[in-house]
């Protein structure tokens, strides 16, 4: 009995981390996918070659930004979304979470 309640007070402890760092895991993995996803699309762009399939997940295209069009790729994990746009040479900005 003594070891039913230590192992149930272990559960209702441990379950909500294990969740939230699922879930932190989730945003992390999103924003990496997200980053690697428009360093390929930058090296595409600036070496002028075909511009690699976006990898499951990710959205956008893979494009430079004009004056009327922003180009931006995202990716969403852990309920947060990551974007990264590409500017007018083909540089990628830094993840904003949205």
């Amino acid at each position: 009995m003594v070891i039913v309640s230590i192992v149930g007070v272990l559960t209702a402890v441990g379950l909500p981390e294990l969740t939230k760092a699922q879930t932190e895991a989730k945003k992390s993995a999103a924003e990496q996918e997200v980053v690697n996803a428009a360093k390929s699309c930058s090296i595409a762009l600036i070496t002028e070659t075909a511009a690699p399939s976006n990898p499951t997940g990710i959205t956008g295209a893979c494009a430079k930004s004009t004056n009327d069009t922003p180009a931006s790729l995202r990716a969403t994990g852990g309920g947060k979304t990551y974007t990264v746009t590409i500017d007018e040479n083909g540089i990628p900005s830094k993840p904003s979470e949205t």
